[in-house]
Formats: structure tokens, sequence, C-alpha cells
């Protein structure tokens, strides 16, 4: 089949996928158990019944996807409302666009033009933020097409190292409107961090610069709420988007009462707008999936964290036994393997220790892919409660396996 598409994963023909259920994914009628669920988005797995339940209810209740204002966005707010604290709310239609507008508001708010954005997170397709970091710290773009304006205008902060960004923040403190984070990265781990999060907490408050929380991934997979809560973080505003959607694109930023007031000072309003930007079929759909985990939570997070916690537990004790150069990181049901044991502290240090490793981990991925499982390009490991206790003793098996063939 000819391919005119450019995303990125669509060049290679052979591997795409066509339907789903459950804890698999299908490609060619051939049925993977996927650790990707759909980039994190899914706690219930692909096609979970109340998800095709929601879907049909919509669909019998005549709504329509409306663009207009409608009583769904403003029901599924208040629901929200229940797991986030926040004063005001701005649904978008992805996690990109939540990252745009909020640099948006910063910028209009503070009347400054950098932003320190700290390494290793990933904020979607952004101009602003499409850099990567030298030995240096000076920002390398990795894309074509970005302007001059963001590369002078953006400052890169090492994460997790309290040192180095103290230095970089008291340098620039005066001309910057953000600090735009993940808590805690893909790249993981995340050993201390609450301890540098807290300082980009102090500095902001201080300097009048606006701290920007990326939950995007961490948004209602940690317990249920939020990173910030679980490490006691104030942000002014944050991002979210994935499991909120419940499988359909999402995206929202939600700002705290000072912002909010702020807000209403500025002589011209930051717009907002967006065709889909709280649709009908996304807010219905989302809240009663999420009223749905609100009703099960309990059930719902602990399965979760038994299911993560005995891959991590299991495969690290294996590791251990077999002397393998080999960690598994975790931060509740958010998982990566790390192709070395060495103590890391961020993603550049993860790269550099993995970085002779790169052909070793594809033929590991490949294997997987054989033995039906499929891991995703980014590495990133997130469960589900689809799946079965066979699924995950299959997994594990198949993963001892398959390091020891290539990691030995």
């Amino acid at each position: 089949m000819q391919n005119y598409i450019l995303n990125e994963g669509y060049q290679n023909n052979s591997f795409l996928f066509d339907k789903a259920k459950g804890s698999r994914i299908n490609i060619k009628n051939k049925s993977l158990i996927d650790l990707s669920m759909c980039a994190g988005s899914l706690l219930l797995g692909h096609n979970h019944p109340i998800f095709k339940k929601s879907i049909k209810k919509f669909l019998n209740k005549n709504i329509s996807n409306l663009a207009s204002p409608n009583i769904y966005a403003k029901k599924y707010s208040k629901n929200l409302k229940k797991i986030i604290p926040f004063s005001k709310i701005i649904f978008c239609n992805s996690g990109t666009e939540a990252v745009i507008k909020s640099l948006r508001l910063c910028k209009a708010l503070s009347k400054r033009s950098k932003i320190a954005y700290v390494s290793g997170g990933w904020h979607g397709s952004t101009d602003q933020l499409l850099f990567k970091p030298d030995k240096y710290l000076k920002p390398i773009p990795i894309s074509a097409g970005l302007s001059n304006e963001h590369l002078k205008n953006i400052v890169i902060l090492p994460y997790n190292n309290i040192e180095k960004t103290k230095k970089i923040l008291d340098k620039n403190r005066r001309k910057l409107s953000c600090v735009i984070v993940e808590p805690v990265q893909g790249s993981l781990p995340y050993e201390g961090v609450k301890k540098y999060l807290k300082l980009l907490e102090n500095f902001t408050k201080k300097n009048s610069v606006y701290l920007i929380f990326d939950e995007m991934i961490t948004g209602l997979r940690t317990d249920c709420s939020s990173a910030q809560k679980h490490f006691n973080i104030k942000p002014d505003i944050s991002i979210f988007g994935k499991c909120f959607g419940a499988g359909l694109p999402i995206g929202f930023i939600t700002i705290s009462k000072k912002v909010s007031n702020k807000m209403s000072k500025l002589k011209q309003k930051v717009f907002f707008g967006g065709t889909y930007s709280g649709n009908s079929i996304v807010a219905y759909v989302a809240n009663e999936v999420l009223q749905y985990i609100l009703k099960h939570k309990e059930k719902i997070f602990k399965d979760l964290e038994n299911k993560s916690a005995l891959f991590e537990n299991k495969l690290n004790k294996f590791f251990s036994s077999e002397k393998l150069d080999l960690k598994v990181y975790r931060f509740k049901s958010l998982i990566r393997l790390v192709y070395s044991k060495s103590h890391l502290k961020d993603r550049s240090s993860r790269d550099f220790f993995e970085k002779n490793k790169f052909s070793k981990i594809k033929r590991f991925k490949n294997y997987l892919k054989n033995q039906n499982i499929y891991l995703s390009a980014s590495g990133l490991i997130f469960f589900s409660t689809a799946f079965s206790k066979s699924d995950l003793e299959y997994v594990i098996k198949k993963f001892e396996y398959g390091l020891i063939r290539y990691f030995k």
C-alpha cells in the first residue's frame, strides 16, 4: 500500500495497527499485548465497556458534535474540579495546543519573552520548545523551520540539578515569563525531584515568574489526581490531557486564582479559541468515563499499583540475580526499562549510559514484537486495568528471556 503520510511512525508500512480491545492491539489479524496504551491515555484498556456505552449513549441522545458552547463541557469541568484544584479551566484540542496557549498567557501577564524549559521533558509539537540541550545547556533545534526568535528566547534548565538550575534562574530572573516542567518525566528516573520542584516553586513565586506543570502523562494516572498533589507543589498553570480524554483527543489548562485575577486586569484579552475546544462528544464521553473512574477509583488504582509494582520488583530482582546492567524505574503506573543500573538523575545521564547499546536495544524491541508484545518507540510502558494476570506473567517471562539473550 502506497504511503502518503509524513507523520512520525508511518514510514514503516508493515507496522500499521487496525483495531484493539482490552490489553491487546492488532496488526494484520495478529494480536499483540500493548504496553503503550495509546501513549498512556488508557487507564482501563482499549474499548472498555464504559467507553463503548458512553459513545452509544451520545449517539442515542442525538447530541451531535457541538463546536458551540455546550452543557457537556460545563458538566465535565465540575467533575474535573473534584480532583484538580483550579480557579478556571481552558479546554483545548490537544496537549500541544494547551502548551501553546499557556505560553501565550504567561507572556501576556508578565510582559516578558524568555521561557525556561526544564530539559528531558516533552511538550508536544510546540515551536517555542522544540529544542534540546548540548553539553553546555545551549539550545539545539530539533526541527527545521524554527525561528531565531524562539532560539533567542529559550533558556534550558537541567532536570533535577538544583545547583546549576539555581544559577541559570538567577541569571535570567528579570527576563523570564515562565518555567515549564514535566514534574515526572517520561525519561525517568525521578528520585529526589520533590526538592527540585520546590526550588522552581519558590523561585517563580519570589520573582513574579509563572510556573507551568505539564501533567499530560501524570494527570489522573497519579492515584486519580496529579503529581502536583503527590509532591505538594502549587503551580500557577497546569496542563492536562491523555487519560482525561478516555481515549479521545483532549487537552486543557487549569489556572490558579492568582492567574485568574491578573487576567481580569489585562487591557486586551488572551485568545483561547478553537473550533473543537470543549466539543460535546469529547466532553460527554470523557465525563462519563471519569465518573466511572471516580466511582471505582480505589479498585482501579490499587490494581494498577499492584501490577506495576510486580513488574518492577520481579525484573529488578532478576537483573540483580543475573548481574545484568539494567534497571526498571517506576512512578505509579508509568514505567521505563533503563539499559543501565548506574545512578541516573535525568535523561542526559540515561542517554550517556545507553549510547553504546542502541543496536542491542533495537534487537530487543524487535524480539518483543516477534513475541507478540508491542513496546513503543519511546520505550515508555503503561499498564491498564485490562492487563490480566496471564498477560503480566507472559510479558515478564519474555522480558527476562530477551534481556538475557541480548544483554548478558
